[in-house]
């Protein structure tokens, strides 16, 4: 497809299905922090986005002194819990290898620590496959911010014309937009298929089968 060397994944409801797992570990800070908390209803439309605004959003916090102290937790919680807590949606481990058998580069961008995804990938067998990791400590600035996807193709030693990212949410979209990188949506998180920019959007996909079947042809 095209001239593509690399595709890159975001994480949350592309590859693994994370939703109720952020949602449980942010509502733990915020608890833990003596806050309510959320409905997965109304915390869901702002997974995607930054710690720090994710957590506002939750506790309705807007000291950034507070959110900080908060930040830290929530990535320490997210090391300690997420690797035992991560689903993969059931087709994305024999796609991820149909991909790299025809020599792909792959790579995984998320605002989730570092730690938390290497561990998840290890755990499940999927490391194997994932050639660079860019997790929040990897990235100076965040999603829509580029600076993580221009990590991510430093770190793969390609340009950004030879690599498509592939998410499931607006930010993911406008993150590509900013770097210059070309955009493929995965329709299984909560933005439906008329929200992207179907201008900018070069392919949409419902499952990793999908971008399986036509990066392995």
């Amino acid at each position: 497809m095209n001239n593509y060397k690399a595709i890159v994944f975001d994480f949350d409801m592309t590859l693994a299905d994370t939703a109720l797992v952020i949602v449980t570990l942010l509502n733990q800070v915020a608890g833990e922090f003596g806050y309510s908390g959320m409905s997965a209803e109304e915390v869901l439309p702002i997974v995607g986005y930054g710690h720090e605004i994710m957590l506002s959003h939750v506790t309705g916090e807007k000291d950034p002194e507070k959110l900080h102290v908060m930040r830290d937790r929530y990535r320490q919680v997210c090391r300690e819990r997420m690797p035992d807590m991560m689903v993969y949606f059931s087709d994305v481990p024999e796609s991820l290898r149909r991909i790299k058998e025809r020599g792909f580069l792959l790579g995984v961008l998320s605002q989730k620590p570092h730690a938390a995804l290497s561990g998840s990938l290890e755990r499940h067998g999927l490391a194997q496959y994932i050639d660079v990791v860019t997790g929040c400590e990897d990235a100076q600035a965040h999603k829509p911010d580029p600076n993580g996807l221009l990590v991510s193709a430093r770190a793969m030693k390609l340009a950004v014309s030879e690599i498509l990212f592939i998410g499931d949410h607006l930010v993911d979209q406008e993150t590509a937009r900013a770097a210059g990188m070309d955009f493929a949506a995965m329709l299984r998180g909560i933005t439906a298929k008329e929200k992207f920019d179907s201008g900018f959007v070069k392919h949409f996909y419902y499952t990793a089968g999908q971008v399986a079947d036509e990066f392995s042809a």
